[in-house]
Order: structure tokens, then C-alpha cells, then sequence
């Protein structure tokens, strides 16, 4: 099998991003997060063999990119942003930005330490009606749920992460200078 997130030369690509309207740059990001991350993300809950910590370092990594560059917002910060502007739902154990601060440190967790205390605050349960509950000082939190809300920022009648329009010229060409910087640079 192969697999490659880019197909298309980095000179091509890098002259259609830096002379187009910054809508071009956005819509690369997001069309390349949803057609290729979120093909991969979706699984992760798929049949009985859940990679539930991929899909928290999944999630994570796209919520940082696009609090950065839409909002020149990083970490924890940017991360609960990122959960309130495209994640949430409006039960309050749906809303997992009321929980971001520990999603964010178990992230960390999972991506460079594993052995913490905090780990000991957090757990999964599939069969949860809720998004996340607190049980007994633990946070319970249901991963389908969270990947469904997550996806649904995507697709459907729900995607909201689509609605940039809200952002005027001087903030889009602003999301464009940062994504073409991180773009070069890395």
C-alpha cells in the first residue's frame, strides 16, 4: 500500500498558495485535514479495536494547527478555542471544552511522557450516553462521542469549521502569512 499526504510538488503548490487569496491556503488545510487526517481519524473508533489514544493525538494536532493559524492561538489555549468554536455541543456533557484542560494534559501524556499522575484523572467508556462524565474524581470520557462531534466539525449540516467567513481581510490574510510561514519553515 502507499500512502502520501502530498501529491502535489512543493514549488506548484507553494506559488498556488502564496498567489491566491487566502481562502486557497484555508481551503488546502482544511480540505487536506478532512480528505486525508480525518479518513484515518474515523477509524480509530471503528469495530472493537479502538486506538482511542490515536485518536486524542489526532484530534490534538488539528485543533492546535487550526487555533494557530486562525487565531494565532497555541496550547491549552488554543486547543479549549478550538473545542468551544467547532466541538462543542450544547449539553454541558457535550461541551468538552469544560474539560480541555485535562484532554490537553493527557495529550501530553500520550505524546511524551506516558508515565504521570494525571493519567490516573482520566479514563474511557464507549457505552457512556454522555460526551464525558466525572466519576469519582476521574473523567470518563466516551470516545465515539467525542470523534462524532469532532467529525461532524467537518462534514454535514454541522460543519462548522467551514465558516470562515467570519473573518474579515486583514484577519484572512493574516491566517494566510501564518500558514505559508509554518508551510516553509517545516
Amino acid at each position: 500500500m502507499e500512502n502520501r499526504a502530498y501529491n502535489e510538488p512543493f514549488s506548484q503548490r507553494l506559488n498556488r498558495l502564496q498567489n491566491n487569496p487566502p481562502v486557497e491556503i484555508i481551503d488546502t488545510l482544511l480540505n487536506s485535514i478532512d480528505n486525508y487526517f480525518n479518513n484515518e481519524i474515523s477509524l480509530t473508533i471503528e469495530g472493537h479495536n479502538y486506538q482511542t489514544n490515536l485518536l486524542f493525538l489526532g484530534v490534538h494536532a488539528v485543533a492546535l494547527t487550526i487555533s494557530e493559524a486562525f487565531y494565532n492561538i497555541k496550547g491549552s489555549q488554543g486547543f479549549k478555542l478550538f473545542l468551544e468554536k467547532y466541538i462543542d455541543e450544547d449539553i454541558d456533557n457535550k461541551k468538552f471544552s469544560l474539560i480541555a484542560e485535562k484532554i490537553h494534559n493527557w495529550r501530553n501524556n500520550l505524546a511524551h511522557q506516558w508515565l504521570a499522575s494525571s493519567g490516573h484523572q482520566i479514563g474511557y467508556d464507549y457505552n457512556m450516553e454522555s460526551g464525558w462524565e466525572n466519576k469519582n474524581g476521574v473523567i470518563f470520557i466516551n470516545p465515539r462521542i467525542y470523534c462524532n462531534q469532532y467529525i461532524a466539525a467537518f462534514r454535514g449540516n454541522n460543519s462548522r469549521i467551514w465558516n470562515y467567513s467570519a473573518f474579515g481581510d486583514i484577519e484572512l490574510e493574516a491566517i494566510k502569512q501564518r500558514l505559508l510561514a509554518k508551510y516553509i519553515r517545516n
